[in-house]
């Protein structure tokens, strides 16, 4: 019965990139080329096979260059990296330091790349190798040297020798004959990885319109797609912020020239694939981030249980027996970024708890901002008066680097300085302690961290009791069902009529739907806009309560308190299978459908949502438990959530920066294990 999965290690990217840049390490090794075997070919590319590594390339190279001489011209595919030099002249140290750069700062460059070297020089004036230089490339064996014409032609017996008056980027490539002129095509390279625990829909590589191609890769009869995953060193050479990181989109965002279909089949075959990309997501791109991929998500973002998708298949959440639930719409994002090391952070949306609650159960970093963060121009809503995008990552730092840029120009951001953290941690006596003692201590120890490191003090508060005043008479049901009306109503006035009305028109047929989607747009075409009116209201009364008299804006802190709270599940598993939850040990995960005797200490994730507060997830530890699934001991991964005052994010963001500095977190490992 137990799915197993087999764990990689994490990637912490941007430290091991500076680690690497600074510590440059000679490569004693002679290397040696090897040959490119064509898999199999597609009409968007071709698969092919470096000794034991499988790459993709697109049919259409990004440039051609023209060699000296045509005996540098080979048939078929040659493996080509291509170095950069500034300073001349050009030393073995320095062409050595460059290989040991590729390798430890590249999960998609190996030595097999040097079958032929491309050499540019960038400096002033004529460059050239000194003799050292030039014996060690006659010693690594290369069946061809192409250099720039701004280098004097070496004096080599071997290799082959050629000049190019214009060399390409930094990084491997792949190169064949053009069949189109005398020249030399060079073709982008994509390392294949399998998608094993189906987080995502498809794959994505750029096209030459600034859009993306979809990819639907496989290479046996599981049908698992692989994913064309680029290299860092030619992403490395925008020099932007966020260069050298790749992310994963979950499926309601809209990406130039790939299909947006929100869990829907429906939907994606009513409407073209767009023509713009979303400007949150042009906003990543533009920091100099790579999309690789679109992500998994509950129909129209709906809080539905992993049993309740249907037109597309729940992820598989990699930690512990391989049957835990990762929450609702979020889900293939938060199973991506805890399953593959080659991805840095995904793309979520949170309405009402879906980056937060899919990255406590995964054991990730996540961030539902401030409501009005982001212009969500481009996004299939759920409830504008909610809806925020928020991402995942496994690295503290990059968490916080992504952040500080991706939300840089929020409108609702607060740029005052902060000179210090809050003073208070609201700790809710309502809430704690969870279910398991051994997860307990772990939220225990964390806010003594906070006390110890940054001077946060524990404030004992049954936040229930201080919820009362600001609920419609004190009722937290009716408070739970404005939320929903919020999310009901928006949802199937811009989402689901347009839809069946558009269906009708192109099919002449009813769309289907996933069981939640039906079931809130079955109730929302009951609701009247005097319904959605009033709890339009209600939130705005809710949020400016929250903000004047609870968690309260401070000049010198930013936000005068952070509440603490966990959003998982109490340190107890809960499954994918719905009757797996009745096994022992397991508890029901809570989503967001009303009940009558709701308890507030059981939905504080919309608090936040209602409103408009910034909350972070932060993991701090794990748990075992006996899984009655796979029969043995397993982790579950144990988090926190902190939430500060509107527009305080970059509070919340150095928080986590200062932590990890002090050791309090780390980055978080993918695979089976969280820590």
């Amino acid at each position: 019965m137990t799915r197993t999965h087999t764990p990689t290690t994490t990637g912490n990217m941007l430290s091991t990139i500076w680690r690497s840049i600074s510590v440059l390490f000679v490569a004693s090794s002679v290397l040696v080329s090897a040959s490119v075997d064509v898999v199999q070919t597609e009409r968007s590319g071709i698969i092919l096979q470096l000794h034991d590594t499988t790459f993709y390339t697109t049919n259409i190279p990004f440039q051609t260059v023209y060699p000296s001489h045509r005996s540098g011209i080979t048939p078929g595919f040659t493996a080509v990296t291509s170095i950069h030099a500034q300073y001349s002249p050009i030393t073995k140290a320095f062409l050595e330091s460059q290989i040991t750069l590729y390798s430890n700062i590249d999960d998609v460059w190996n030595d097999k790349f040097l079958d032929a070297l491309f050499i540019s020089y960038d400096g002033q004036m004529t460059g050239f190798f000194d003799e050292e230089a030039e014996r060690w490339l006659e010693s690594i064996h290369l069946s061809h040297l192409y250099v720039s014409t701004s280098i004097r032609h070496p004096s080599l017996k071997t290799p082959k020798v050629s000049q190019v008056s214009v060399g390409p980027p930094a990084g491997p490539f792949f190169a064949t004959a053009s069949s189109k002129s005398a020249g030399l095509d060079l073709h982008h390279v994509y390392r294949l990885h399998r998608d094993e625990y189906e987080s995502f829909l498809f794959g994505a590589v750029p096209d030459a319109n600034g859009g993306w191609k979809l990819t639907n890769i496989t290479m046996d009869e599981s049908g698992i797609q692989y994913i064309p995953i680029p290299s860092r060193i030619s992403l490395l050479a925008k020099a932007l912020p966020l260069s050298g990181t790749r992310f994963a989109l979950k499926d309601i965002f809209d990406a130039q020239g790939l299909p947006t279909g929100a869990a829907s089949l429906a939907y994606a075959r009513t409407y073209p694939s767009p023509n713009l990309t979303a400007p949150a997501i042009q906003r990543l791109t533009d920091l100099g981030a790579t999309m690789v991929g679109k992500t998994r998500t509950s129909q129209f973002a709906h809080g539905a249980s992993p049993w309740e998708f249907h037109d597309i298949p729940y992820s598989w959440n990699p930690r512990a027996d391989g049957y835990l639930t990762a929450s609702a719409s979020s889900s293939g994002s938060a199973c991506a970024i805890a399953g593959y090391d080659w991805v840095d952070f995904t793309v979520g949306s949170d309405t009402r708890g879906s980056v937060r609650k899919p990255a406590a159960l995964v054991g990730a970093y996540g961030i539902r901002p401030s409501h009005g963060s982001m212009d969500l121009t481009g996004v299939v809503p759920l409830s504008e008066e909610m809806d925020t995008a928020g991402f995942f990552a496994r690295d503290p730092r990059l968490f916080s680097e992504i952040g500080h840029f991706w939300y840089e120009n929020s409108p609702v951001r607060i740029k005052r300085p902060t000179i210090r953290f809050p003073t208070k941690l609201l700790y809710p006596t309502d809430h704690f302690p969870v279910k398991n003692p051994t997860a307990q201590a772990l939220y225990d120890s964390f806010a003594d961290a906070l006390n110890t490191h940054l001077k946060i003090k524990k404030v004992d508060l049954n936040f229930t009791d201080a919820l009362l005043p600001y609920l419609p008479n004190g009722n937290f049901t009716k408070f739970q069902q404005y939320s929903n009306t919020l999310a009901e109503y928006r949802s199937w006035v811009s989402v689901g009529k347009p839809l069946i009305d558009r269906h009708r028109e192109v099919f002449g047929t009813d769309p289907k739907f996933d069981p939640k989607p039906r079931e809130m747009f079955a109730r929302a075409a009951h609701l009247t806009e005097d319904d959605f009116t009033r709890a339009v209201a209600f939130r705005r009364q809710f949020r400016q309560s929250i903000a004047e008299n609870l968690i309260k804006a401070d000049r010198k802190s930013c936000s005068d308190a952070i509440f603490m709270y966990d959003a998982g599940t109490g340190g107890h598993p809960s499954y994918r299978v719905e009757d797996f939850n009745a096994l022992a040990g397991a508890t029901q995960l809570l989503l967001t459908s009303p009940t009558a005797n709701a308890k507030p200490s059981e939905f504080f994730t919309y608090i936040s949502s209602m409103a408009g507060l910034p909350e972070i997830t932060v993991p701090i530890g794990q748990v075992g438990y006996y899984s009655q699934v796979s029969r043995q001991w397993e982790k579950l991964p144990v988090t926190v959530q902190l939430v500060a005052h509107p527009g305080c994010d970059d509070m919340l963001f150095e928080l986590v920066k200062k932590l990890a500095g002090a050791g309090v977190l780390s980055a978080t490992k993918v695979g089976r294990d969280t820590f």
